[in-house]
């Protein structure tokens, strides 16, 4: 006999792209949060909805950043992150990964 095999969702596929536009001033409007100096991943912060410029996708609040132009950003501290970003050309390709539900099993 055969088992059937589930697919579970793996959180990969839930990865998002987007391409941000600095505005007049050269800001992104994009709160970054978090970061290894602090214990955690970075995640995005409030979003100025009214002033982000997008090129292409969009971001959420609370959503993990995974890469800034292909450079994997995990593990890093907050100012590093910051220095690529500052270094990096318009737009600015961002993945991202909304954080999955937290469930407690006893």
């Amino acid at each position: 006999m055969s088992k059937v095999i589930q697919k579970k969702n793996h959180w990969i596929t839930k990865v998002n792209e987007c391409a941000v536009i600095r505005d007049a001033c050269g800001e992104l409007n994009v709160e970054l949060r978090g970061g290894a100096e602090n214990g955690e991943f970075p995640y995005i912060g409030q979003l100025r909805e009214d002033a982000v410029v997008y090129q292409d996708g969009k971001l959420s609040e609370g959503e993990l950043l995974l890469e800034v132009e292909g450079l994997p950003v995990s593990g890093l501290p907050l100012y590093d992150i910051l220095t690529v970003i500052k270094c990096c050309k318009d737009p600015l390709r961002l993945r991202t990964v909304r954080q999955g539900k937290k469930t407690m099993t006893y």
